[in-house]
């Protein structure tokens, strides 16, 4: 179970994921190899495998960042799947700064900011906390 974040250049008018178009495309990023150097400068120690997934393991918790390239090579979005605990709301907007892009918490649909990532994060982990207990 892991905490999903999409980083992506939407422009900071659409005040809810929601409101983008159906037909809107994310920006570019950059190409896979810029995209990697940006995230490595963001997440020192991070490492690709062979299928391109990035493995990063930050103080408390665990990034595994998927690239999405387009048929150009150019990565539209990049997706973060947090595990753990620690400083992952920090991570995650560190990334999207990098890349002047934003932050998007999959799960509740909103853009993090400064003020909500680390609420976000702690609501996810509650959540899984919860399913964890309510399983065994």
């Amino acid at each position: 179970m892991s905490w999903d974040v999409t980083i992506m250049r939407a422009p900071r008018e659409f005040e809810e994921f929601n409101d983008l178009p159906d037909d809107w495309e994310p920006p570019s990023l950059g190409s896979v190899a810029e995209v990697r150097e940006v995230l490595a400068g963001q997440l020192p120690g991070i490492t690709f495998d062979a299928l391109g997934w990035g493995q990063f393991e930050g103080p408390g918790f665990s990034m595994e960042a998927s690239l999405y390239p387009n048929s150009s090579d150019e990565v539209g979005t990049v997706s973060l799947y947090i595990r753990g605990g620690g400083e992952a709301g920090a991570a995650a907007l560190a990334v999207a700064r990098a890349f002047e892009a934003r932050a998007l918490d999959s799960g509740s649909g909103e853009w993090l900011t400064s003020e909500s990532a680390d609420e976000s994060f702690d609501s996810w982990q509650a959540y899984r906390d919860r399913v964890v207990r309510e399983s065994s």
